[in-house]
C-alpha cells in the first residue's frame, strides 16, 4: 500500500506535470517525469518483488500469561519477534493491547532496521481494570519501502490466550477444602451452626441432593434408603440478587457500584464454597429477569457463578424490586436468604404486598444499596463545578436515606456501601446468618 509520503510524492509529480504542461517549461516537465519514474520504480520493486523470499518473514513467540486476574492486579507480557528474511528491512512490530488493559511499564511496539536473523524482545506491564475476558495480541508487523513510499503489513500467528478478569474471591479456589478439614471458626467466619445434628426429627426417603453423612444405614436396605432429618439444620440457601441497570454504573471504571457488588457477591460464593454445606444461586434483574441460576453447590456450579459474575454488564431499564421479589417467591422452594445489591431507583409502592408474599414463603431479604454520592472522588473546593457537585451529592444522599427509611419500615435490614466496597458488610451478614440464622 502507498504511504502518506508516497501520496505526497505522487501529488507533487502530478502538480509538476500540470504546471510544466501549462507553462511549456521543459525543466519542470523533466523534473516531474523523473519524480514519477522514481516513485513508480520503488512501488513496483516493493510490491512485485517481495522484500524477502518467504511469505511472512517474521516469527513471534509469547511467554505464558496468567489465565485469570483480579481487578487492579498487575502482570507482565513478553513477546519475542525474530526476523527470518534474507536482506535488511525497516519494520515496526507491535503487540495489540486492548483498551480495557492499562499499560503501566515497558513498550508494546518498536520500529527499527532489521538484519537477517535478528531478534527483538518486547516486554511490558499491564494492569487489569474492567471485569470480563480480554485478549492480548496478535503481533502486527509493518515493513516499509526504502524511502517509506509504500508499506506492507502482516499479522503473526501466536498464542493469544484470553485473560479473565474476575473478582479475587473465586480465584482462590478455596472450595477445594474438604468439609472434614473445616473447624467451627475459620478466619472469624462461623462455618457451621451450633447444634448440628443434635435434635432428631424424623426419617424420610433419600434424595439425590442429600448428604451421605445423614443416611440412616441401619434402617436402610438396597433400593430403599432413608436419611435423618433434624430440627436444627445447618444447610442454608442463599441467592445473590444483582441490579444491573445503568444506576449501578455510578463510580470510576473498575470501581463502580456494580463492580463492588460483584466483588462482594464473589466473596459470598467463596464463603459458601468453603462451608461444604450451603447452596448459593444468582439472579440478575433489570426491568425483568435477565439470568437465574438456582441455588446449588459443587465445583462446576461455583465456576459458573464466578464466570457469570465476571461478565456482568449493565442493561437498559429500571430495576423493579417488587418484581424481583415475586420472581424469588415463585422460583425458590426452600427458605432462602436473598442478598440484594440494588440502587433502589425503581418503583417502591408495590413493595409492601410483594414483600409480604416473599416473607410468607419463609424467605428473608437483606439489602445492600450503594451510596452513589460517595462512589466518586471529591472535587477540590477551588473547582468551578464544586458547588454543583455538592448539590448533586446532597440530592443523592437524600434519595438514599429515603430509600433506606422505606426499606427499614418494612423490616428489611439495609447495609449501604461506598466506593471502598461491600465486603465487610457482606462478610458480617453471612457470618451472623451462619451462626444465628438471622442478621
Amino acid at each position: 500500500m502507498i504511504s502518506r509520503r508516497g501520496w505526497v510524492a505522487l501529488g507533487a509529480g502530478t502538480g509538476g506535470l500540470l504546471i510544466g504542461a501549462y507553462t511549456l517549461n521543459l525543466l519542470i516537465l523533466a523534473g516531474a517525469i523523473a519524480c514519477f519514474a522514481a516513485l513508480a520504480v520503488e512501488l513496483l520493486a516493493f510490491h512485485l518483488v517481495p522484500p524477502t523470499s518467504t511469505t511472512v518473514p517474521f516469527e513471534a513467540a509469547r511467554t505464558e500469561i496468567p489465565h485469570a486476574a483480579s481487578p487492579g492486579s498487575q502482570f507482565t507480557v513478553e513477546v519475542t519477534v525474530r526476523y527470518t528474511g534474507d536482506r535488511p528491512v525497516v519494520a515496526e512490530v507491535g503487540d495489540l493491547v486492548p483498551r480495557s488493559l492499562v499499560r503501566i511499564a515497558g513498550r508494546a511496539s518498536e520500529r527499527r532496521r532489521w538484519s537477517p536473523g535478528e531478534t527483538v524482545r518486547l516486554r511490558y506491564g499491564l494492569r487489569a481494570t474492567n471485569r470480563g475476558s480480554h485478549v492480548v495480541g496478535p503481533v502486527a508487523v509493518t515493513v516499509d519501502s526504502p524511502h517509506q513510499l509504500a508499506w506492507v503489513q502482516w499479522t503473526l500467528p501466536s498464542t493469544n490466550r484470553p485473560i479473565r478478569v474476575v473478582p479475587p474471591a473465586p480465584i482462590a479456589r478455596t472450595h477445594r477444602i474438604t468439609p472434614a478439614l473445616l473447624t467451627r471458626v475459620q478466619g472469624q467466619l462461623a462455618l457451621r451452626r451450633r447444634g448440628f445434628g443434635t435434635e432428631f426429627r424424623a426419617l424420610r426417603p433419600y434424595q439425590l441432593d442429600d448428604d451421605l453423612r445423614h443416611v440412616a444405614w441401619k434402617r436402610s436396605r438396597p433400593g430403599q434408603w432413608y436419611v435423618r432429618e433434624f430440627d436444627q439444620e445447618s444447610r442454608q440457601e442463599f441467592v445473590l440478587l444483582l441490579d444491573i441497570t445503568p444506576a449501578m454504573a455510578a463510580g470510576l471504571p473498575g470501581e463502580n457500584a456494580l463492580d463492588r457488588a460483584v466483588e462482594a457477591a464473589a466473596l459470598v460464593v467463596a464463603a459458601v464454597a468453603r462451608t461444604g454445606e450451603d447452596r448459593v444461586g444468582l439472579l440478575t434483574h433489570a426491568d425483568k429477569p435477565r439470568q437465574y441460576l438456582r441455588p446449588s453447590r459443587g465445583e462446576v456450579h461455583f465456576r459458573r457463578m464466578a464466570e457469570n459474575l465476571a461478565y456482568l454488564r449493565t442493561q437498559p431499564g429500571t430495576f423493579d424490586l417488587p418484581g424481583a421479589l415475586d420472581v424469588c417467591t415463585q422460583r425458590l422452594v426452600r427458605n432462602t436468604h436473598v442478598l440484594a445489591f440494588t440502587a433502589m431507583d425503581g418503583p417502591l409502592d408495590p413493595l409492601t404486598a410483594a414483600y409480604a408474599r416473599f416473607r410468607a414463603r419463609g424467605h428473608r431479604l437483606y439489602l445492600f444499596p450503594p451510596n452513589r454520592a460517595q462512589m466518586y472522588v471529591d472535587l477540590p473546593a477551588t473547582h468551578p463545578a464544586a458547588s454543583a457537585w455538592k448539590w448533586a451529592e446532597a440530592e443523592e444522599t437524600a434519595s438514599l436515606h429515603r430509600g433506606i427509611a422505606k426499606m427499614r419500615s418494612q423490616g428489611i435490614p439495609v447495609f449501604p456501601y461506598d466506593r471502598r466496597g461491600a465486603t465487610v458488610q457482606v462478610l458480617t451478614t453471612y457470618s451472623r446468618l451462619r451462626a444465628q440464622g438471622v442478621a
